[in-house]
């Protein structure tokens, strides 16, 4: 199976967005598929990895072949998510311009994120870990099923910032009593180290309220089964954010 730094494959993004690299011309067939392309060329750029704080990755590119795209203009509280995967050597739709719910304050460079600014941070970010109150068989991924008395900690000065645990805390969040926590995607910003203050809890989890979220990604619950059915550890996958001019 090709993997997205396959030239192959690279091309046949294109041909799937839309696109003819024959041509004289690139013609795109929607709109929104420039958007998802940008998103992909920014992810295809050996660019830091702003999830592990400022130490760049030992390789640039990501091994990837599932592709959570969310994608947003700067200031905008709402924006769209595409999934794309390499099945034997073709990338095929899964999600399309799906509707998502960003933080307050739109997006900003996970670089710049700070905690309690009701920014979603931009980035690439592994899919690692999945969270939720109900048994589920993730397929290879770390899958945890939370009890009653799990916490995660958003405070700054506490030695667990930004992990999840197992015990009260003052100033962590019992995930127990909000459906928002039902099941979520973690995120991994600012999570390999932890930097104190550089943003915590960000996570893609269902979201039906007609507001934006407080820095996280927010979409249906519909949705949220959907991805979490067809992620695949093996597949290495990786969500990028990022924001469009």
């Amino acid at each position: 199976m090709k993997t997205i730094g396959s030239p192959k494959s690279l091309a046949s993004f294109f041909h799937f967005l839309g696109f003819s690299p024959k041509s004289k011309q690139f013609q795109c067939h929607k709109y929104h598929s420039i958007t998802v392309l940008f998103s992909f060329l920014y992810f295809f750029c050996p660019l830091p990895v702003e999830s592990q704080g400022n130490s760049p990755p030992e390789s640039p590119l990501w091994n990837s072949e599932q592709i959570l795209f969310i994608t947003a203009k700067a200031g905008e509280t709402t924006g769209y998510l595409d999934v794309y995967t390499l099945n034997e050597g073709e990338w095929t739709s899964v999600l399309e311009k799906i509707p998502v719910r960003l933080g307050r304050n739109g997006l900003l460079s996970g670089l710049e994120k700070r905690e309690g600014d009701g920014n979603t941070p931009t980035g690439v970010f592994p899919i690692e870990r999945i969270v939720g109150k109900q048994k589920k068989q993730i397929r290879n991924l770390e899958y945890t099923q939370i009890r009653k008395h799990y916490h995660w900690s958003d405070s700054p000065t506490s030695k667990n910032y930004n992990k999840l645990i197992k015990h009260r805390e003052k100033g962590a969040v019992l995930l127990w009593d909000s459906t928002i926590y039902d099941l979520f995607i973690v995120i991994e910003h600012n999570t390999k180290p932890a930097v104190p203050g550089r943003g915590s809890m960000i996570f893609l989890h269902s979201w039906n309220e007609d507001k934006p979220t407080s820095g996280c990604v927010g979409v249906s619950k519909e949705v949220l089964e959907t991805l979490v059915s067809v992620l695949d550890g093996d597949k290495k996958p990786s969500i990028s954010i990022q924001i469009l001019d």
